[in-house]
């Protein structure tokens, strides 16, 4: 077993949320251990290549903010700012995210590629000491207490002891680990929402795709193909919804790729979008990429099920391509360019902390005492039973936001221990908000920063002053 490391925090998981905790972490003061499992960092930003970064401010749904226009958006409210702000500032500075210095979209499109670079300076800058290609297995205990965690990589087994652990695995691994209650998916079934892959086509001809609609109005929806044809002729983003049509066709003709789980697809629900990318200050109208459930049924803490779900996904982005070859118009000569190298996994475990978010928190814009940060992130869920139902899109209420509390990223019962990111304390329909990028960056920040005071002050997270925890956000640009 190799030598031990001793840091103030060490965050586990280096994704959307474990960045995001250990520069605020690091800025802070505290000496900070970054671990991720994959190479590189940022998680379905990076390697997911979910290339909106969605809701920094409010996400409108039965308002007149149109999907298919949310990346040219200004409407509403921000509500998110601190590290993920700066995050868009640095993308736009160096071309690589469409929009404004100081002020985000409502969804706000980036490459991902060089979001990686601006990702690894951003923690690097903050002293942050990285560990990639690494994977963290297990919480070291003191009675109750987390102490450390137990790692491996090419290299061996090693322990690192820390103050603070903050788990961003998304699944709660340390979390349970250690001993934390938890719940997974809908609470009737334990059923989880569907899994995704990303992908990517090029040598597309998106003005023949859209002189085609304009053709053709009356099937598509005048608002929405002059809304498509103002965008492109400005050079602005635009989002290409689901052809159903030739979605019936293609099923008719058995040229439609079938998700991993199910038997049938139901075209008036089952359709993914397609949006032009963004690369050196441009909309590249030649490469789209790709978003559509393709695996229903799958538990995806379970390795085995993930496996035959990955493998198949990635046939089904293959014959997505092709469908996309033989069916829609301007996709003639287009080809498979990549997919994501990590697989979209929408919900696993849910850790049990000192409060659960509720749905009626989210829905009704809930404020409270203990607020570390706001969010306006629509509640997103997606339908588990085969698709049969359309995505159920829910928007926040009250003033558009409600309040992060704390107490959501306390595990109930473990000292030493926070939790950021998709698996923070939420029941099945709060998840559906909270677990997106924006709700992500903001418990990643505030356990960061959570983490460097109890470390600095030899106190457990749970004994932090909230006071002095939300003076120390806002003072790092933080909405409360």
């Amino acid at each position: 077993m190799l030598k031990d490391l001793v840091k103030d925090v060490v965050v586990i998981g280096g994704g959307t949320s474990g960045w995001v905790a250990a520069v605020a972490a690091a800025r802070n003061g505290a000496d900070v251990l970054l671990v991720e499992e994959g190479s590189c960092l940022g998680g379905t930003m990076t390697a997911g290549l979910v290339l909106g970064l969605c809701s920094l401010r409010h996400q409108g749904v039965k308002t007149n903010k149109k999907f298919s226009q949310q990346e040219i958006s200004y409407a509403d409210e921000q509500v998110v700012y601190g590290i993920a702000q700066e995050f868009v500032d640095r993308m736009v500075a160096v071309g690589a995210a469409y929009g404004k210095q100081g002020k985000a979209t409502v969804r706000v499109l980036f490459d991902p590629e060089i979001a990686k670079w601006v990702i690894d300076q951003m923690v690097l800058e903050a002293g942050v000491n990285v560990l990639l290609c690494t994977k963290a297995y297990q919480a070291v205990m003191e009675n109750s207490r987390v102490t450390g965690v137990r790692l491996k990589n090419g290299l061996g087994l090693m322990d690192v002891k820390a103050k603070v652990t903050i788990d961003c695995t998304g699944d709660g691994d340390i979390a349970v680990s250690a001993g934390a209650a938890y719940e997974v998916g809908r609470p009737t079934d334990n059923l989880t929402q569907p899994l995704s892959i990303y992908f990517q086509i090029g040598g597309v001809n998106i003005d023949r795709t859209l002189k085609v609609m304009k053709e053709n109005i009356d099937a598509y929806g005048s608002d929405y193909v002059e809304a498509l044809l103002e965008a492109r002729s400005k050079g602005l983003p635009l989002t290409l919804l689901g052809f159903r049509r030739q979605m019936e066709e293609a099923l008719k003709n058995g040229d439609f790729p079938l998700p991993y789980g199910i038997k049938q697809v139901n075209p008036k629900t089952h359709f993914g979008i397609a949006r032009p990318i963004y690369k050196n200050g441009k909309i590249r109208y030649e490469i789209t990429s790709h978003n559509i459930d393709m695996a229903y049924y799958v538990n995806a803490i379970d390795t085995f099920q993930l496996t035959k779900a990955t493998i198949a996904m990635r046939d089904v982005a293959v014959r997505m391509a092709e469908f996309y070859r033989k069916y829609i118009p301007g996709y003639e000569d287009s080809y498979l360019l990549q997919t994501a190298s990590m697989v979209g996994v929408r919900e696993t475990r849910r850790i049990t902390g000192d409060y659960i978010l509720k749905y009626e928190d989210v829905i009704q814009g809930q404020t409270f005492t203990d607020a570390v940060g706001r969010n306006g992130s629509v509640i997103d869920i997606h339908d588990i039973d085969g698709g049969e139902k359309p995505i159920n899109l829910s928007e926040v209420g009250g003033q558009g936001w409600y309040h992060v509390p704390y107490r959501i990223l306390l595990p109930r019962n473990i000292e030493g221990l926070l939790i950021a990111g998709r698996c923070v304390s939420s029941d099945y329909l709060a998840n559906g908000s909270i677990r997106q990028q924006a709700g992500c960056m903001v418990t990643g920040q505030a356990a960061g920063v959570a983490a460097a005071i109890a470390a600095q002050g030899g106190i457990s997270p749970r004994e932090v002053n909230v006071e002095e925890l939300q003076k120390r956000l806002v003072l790092q640009g933080v909405l409360i």
